[in-house]
């Protein structure tokens, strides 16, 4: 019983199974019931052509003016010499059981009627019954039966009705031909039902296999997922629904492979983004405990901006788990957005044209917008901040905004270089900077864009990078009102 527990593929074959074989054997009864019905209809439908004689006979015995045969039906020995002669005569049954006077039991206010002689109950003599035009039963038959089959007394003139004689079927056995026939066709039944429930067998069998290779295939891919082998992946040669649930497997593994992949250079990463504040402190540290610098004004400052610099990089990191982890905390409130984008680029307009940047302004008054307006400002000095990092000197800042439907659309665009075509897409990726043609200047932790991205998405906007008309980048925010 565990083990039928513990395997599908028994429960599988056992289900399909016994469904077939039950379906089989029902209709394997149904058919022999029906079989046997139907061929005791036959042969009293061939018994009752075999009483023609007896049904002229009555035809012509019939008196209108006194229908129902009084003369026969009233005189149980009237009605047996009728029936002795002219019911054609059968050969006695061995061993024929007795009859019982009682078992005929007439209409109302008759006399019992007894047995013909040699009635034994597969004679004809002892299973004919008479019925009237409307169903009266005239005359019983002396062995009742469960199954009879009747026929018309036409009248020897016209078309009227007179009555039925009918005969029951026999309740005690057939002849040995007709038993041998019967016996003959259950046998063949009963081989076919056989055959049947090993065929079945065979499918389910084949069934149970074909369901469970996948099933299969599917509990080792998840069995090594928990063992942290990620790059393994299921064969999928289905197009059913296991076969979706194969391609969707591998589809989570594939994520969780990217995961891994990803947490790894996010480890990666910030460890070198540490490494170089920390070790400018511990160089003056050291250079200090040597007595080779002096704790003089040159030297704290240095370290100041190391620790200002690994001050930063810790919030960055602390924001974008936030983002990562989805719980990003904006305080939205409605603001005018034109006066935020002015004020932002007021506050680094005097820093830019230090630079050799001019700053052009595009920016539509009353762009009124629910947001958290920190976290904006933070947005708009992140994208500040990169684009006066990496445009070259004399160069052009330029921050467009307005509204489209339903949208307020901000973009800050600059004069080159600007990142190849390749990097567009990788902007927004944690640490990535585009060294090859935008010159890292000031040092950045390369998480500027990134928490830019986490604070749009929080805002449930979008943000893209692609080139500008200028020449160098251009970032779009699509932010909903």
């Amino acid at each position: 019983m565990n083990r039928f527990r513990r395997s599908l593929a028994l429960q599988f074959f056992a289900a399909f199974a016994l469904t077939a074989a039950l379906v089989v054997a029902t209709l394997a009864g149904l058919v022999s019931f029906s079989m046997r019905d139907g061929f005791s209809r036959y042969l009293l439908q061939g018994e009752l052509l075999r009483l023609d004689r007896l049904v002229v006979e009555l035809s012509e015995q019939h008196d209108p003016a006194d229908p129902g045969w009084p003369d026969l039906t009233d005189d149980p020995e009237t009605w047996n010499r009728f029936l002795a002669s002219n019911a054609t005569p059968e050969d006695r049954p061995p061993n024929r059981p007795e009859i019982r006077p009682d078992m005929g039991q007439p209409g109302p206010g008759r006399k019992p009627f007894p047995p013909p002689p040699d009635a034994g109950p597969l004679r004809l003599n002892a299973r004919i019954f008479l019925m009237s035009p409307d169903g009266t039963l005239l005359v019983p038959p002396l062995v009742p039966g469960s199954l009879s089959e009747r026929r018309e007394i036409p009248a020897a003139e016209g078309t009227e009705l007179l009555g039925y004689i009918g005969l029951t079927a026999p309740r005690s056995g057939r002849s040995k031909t007709d038993l041998f026939f019967l016996r003959g066709q259950t046998q063949n039944l009963l081989l076919a039902s056989l055959f049947a429930i090993g065929v079945s067998a065979l499918a389910a069998s084949l069934l149970a296999r074909h369901l469970l290779r996948p099933i299969k295939a599917l509990e080792r891919g998840a069995r090594t997922l928990t063992q942290g082998d990620f790059d393994h992946r299921i064969p999928n040669d289905r197009e059913d629904e296991l076969g979706q649930l194969i391609e969707h497997t591998n589809t989570l593994a594939q994520s969780l492979q990217d995961a891994r992949d990803a947490e790894q250079r996010w480890i990666s990463d910030t460890s070198h983004e540490l490494q170089t504040p920390l070790a400018v402190l511990r160089a003056e540290i050291e250079a200090m405990q040597d007595g080779i610098r002096k704790a003089d004004t040159r030297t704290l400052n240095e370290m100041h901006d190391a620790v200002m610099r690994l001050s930063r990089l810790v919030a960055d990191l602390k924001t974008l788990s936030f983002s990562r982890e989805g719980r990003t905390a904006v305080a939205a409130r409605l603001t005018d957005f034109s006066d935020l984008l002015n004020l932002r680029l007021d506050h680094a307009e005097m820093r830019l044209n230090e630079t050799g940047l001019t700053v052009e302004r595009e920016i539509g008054e009353g762009l009124e917008l629910h947001c958290d307006p920190d976290r904006m400002a933070q947005v708009m000095d992140n994208l500040i901040e990169n684009t006066m990092r990496y445009t070259a000197v004399p160069g052009t800042i330029r921050l467009t905004a307005y509204q489209e439907g339903n949208e307020v659309i901000a973009i800050v665009e600059d004069t080159p270089p600007a990142p190849p075509d390749e990097a567009m897409g990788l902007l927004f990726n944690r640490f990535y900077r585009a060294e090859a043609s935008r010159t890292r200047s000031l040092g950045g932790s390369g998480l500027g864009l990134s928490i830019c991205s986490a604070i749009v998405a929080a805002h449930d906007g979008t943000i893209e990078a692609d080139r500008s008309p200028l020449g160098g980048l251009r970032v779009r925010l699509a932010l909903p009102k």
